[in-house]
């Protein structure tokens, strides 16, 4: 059963090394975004991996306690790199104490027991089945917020599979007692992990390009559909999310209104002080919107100095007093350069029974933005209009 088992593995490692060093050099090409610091980290894992393997062979080699502590510290470093670029990759902060602790823990222990090879094997084992534990399971709790499910679902699998070549050599020393945890020997001790660690590796490497797929698509998406200048939603967006939302709260029979809006005498502000102060003006409004208490379900910028906010289950005259708020406290946090306060005109429009979509109340709402900028601007007009 042994001979089934037995695989050349001296062969096997040079083979991965390589392998191992075509990714570490594809990745960066492959996702064409060398400066993103979760690709750049977890390229310097794929350089450690090549390093822990160089280490382990001039340990063997040497029979240097200093190299093959350096051994351990290298395995655990490399699972400790691709964590921390996973935790990059979902917005979360890096704590260097959960990244640097395993990998000194490793090669203190080494030193402390004056392990060899086989003993550092076992050593790195127990704390590479520990973290690589806690990356899977951290990756099927919140990789799915920014990837795939099934790409999450793929590197939590990659983690889990390594989980077991980790823990295999220790299990097997505390159930078959003494054997040969040489990382290089060909026995069935070692063939198992070795082949559960090589599949686990490229699960993880493939997952992980995956996951750098969705997010490209998802920056891609995003482009789509958010206006760069001011953070908002842009045009399409607008019509495409906000049919969902009046559909919605069609459906479910609660208030939907639609707020037109426009920058009073932006084209002066152009004008006198040019394009980079309009685009300042915008922007501030942006901030402004994305920072109202409360938020709309969706704010867009239609176009020029012209936008649009939806509230789901509010009324026109609880809107009308939002978006009274909401141009006080833009006045506030906003002035020319001769300390004129930037103040807009608005047109609410509540949907009715006779609406059928948010065509009709946004037109409503336009004939309302109108009706202000008819009356001296600086107001909000809520419209009294029914649906055609």
């Amino acid at each position: 059963m042994d001979a089934a088992f037995t695989l050349d593995l001296p062969t096997l490692v040079v083979a991965r090394v390589v392998s191992v060093m075509v990714f570490a050099i594809a990745v960066p090409i492959m996702t064409l975004r060398r400066n993103r610091p979760e690709t750049a980290i977890f390229c310097w894992s794929l350089v450690m991996a090549i390093v822990t393997w160089v280490a382990l062979i001039s340990a063997v080699a040497t029979d240097s306690l200093l190299v093959t502590a350096i051994f351990a510290f290298c395995i655990s470093a490399t699972v400790a790199l691709q964590w921390a670029s996973i935790v990059v990759l979902t917005g979360r902060k890096v704590h260097l104490a959960w990244f640097v602790g395993p990998p000194i823990v490793a090669f203190l222990s080494v030193l402390a027991f004056r392990a060899d090879s086989s003993g550092a094997t076992l050593l790195s084992g127990i704390v590479l089945s520990i973290q690589l534990a806690i990356a899977s399971i951290f990756v099927a709790v919140h990789g799915s917020r920014v990837v795939r499910r099934s790409t999450a679902l793929l590197m939590s699998a990659g983690y889990a599979i390594s989980f077991c070549s980790a823990i295999l050599r220790p299990f097997q020393q505390l159930v078959l007692g003494e054997v040969n945890a040489y990382a290089l020997s060909s026995g069935i001790e070692n063939t198992l992990p070795f082949i559960g660690s090589y599949v686990g590796t490229t699960l993880i490497i493939l997952s992980w390009l995956a996951a750098l797929k969705d997010k490209a698509e998802a920056r891609l998406g995003d482009m789509a559909f958010r206006d760069e200048l001011t953070g908002l939603a842009n045009r399409r967006a607008m019509l495409e999310q906000g049919r969902k939302l009046w559909r919605s709260s069609h459906w479910q029979g609660t208030s939907f209104s639609m707020v037109a809006i426009d920058l009073d005498n932006f084209k002066r502000i152009n004008d006198r002080w040019g394009h980079d102060e309009g685009d300042r003006v915008l922007a501030a409004f942006g901030a402004a919107v994305l920072s109202a208490t409360p938020e709309p379900a969706l704010a867009a910028r239609m176009g020029g100095e012209e936008f649009c906010l939806v509230y789901v289950g509010v009324d026109a005259r609880t809107a009308h007093d939002f978006t009274e708020r909401l141009r006080d406290s833009f006045a506030e946090s906003l002035s020319l350069p001769d300390s004129t306060p930037v103040r807009f005109s608005a047109g609410i429009a509540q949907s009715g029974s006779a609406d059928d979509g948010i065509a009709s109340v946004y037109r409503r709402a336009d004939d309302a933005l109108y009706q202000a900028k008819a009356s001296g601007r600086d107001c909000a007009v809520i419209s009294t209009a029914l649906a055609a």
